[in-house]
């Protein structure tokens, strides 16, 4: 699988990484990245799309069967709607347990540019 990398062999922001990403979830995979805001903040972030859900009552408006998961490991998770290409940073900041950075920016774009390339798949 083709993402951009880094000098380091890290996952950056970048249309392909997007476009990977999107074409692993369209295929049923989830996907684990070992992702940089190329300014010294390495996260590992899973990315889980129509997730297998028991019981009638998943709260927050979470919707397993609609939503792209994003899971930062030591910091937190949340699902978001893939119809929303366009989320500001500080919405992403706040469910995942980081501080509103460049950091937030970069994960913003990362999250959003994943989304838009499942928009242009027709996930919705």
């Amino acid at each position: 699988m083709y993402c951009n990398y880094d000098a380091y062999g890290e996952v950056i922001n970048g249309q392909e990484t997007y476009d990977a990403v999107a074409s692993a979830l369209n295929s049923g995979l989830s996907i684990l990245l070992g992702w940089t805001d190329n300014q010294s903040t390495h996260y590992d972030i899973l990315f889980t799309l129509n997730a297998v859900s028991c019981g009638t009552n998943i709260q927050g408006g979470i919707r397993p069967t609609r939503d792209l998961f994003v899971s930062i490991m030591r910091k937190g998770s949340f699902a978001f709607n893939i119809a929303n290409t366009d989320t500001d940073a500080s919405y992403y900041a706040e469910k995942l347990y980081i501080d509103s950075t460049e950091t937030s920016k970069a994960l913003a774009e990362l999250i959003n540019g994943i989304k838009q390339s499942l928009v242009k798949l027709r996930i919705l």
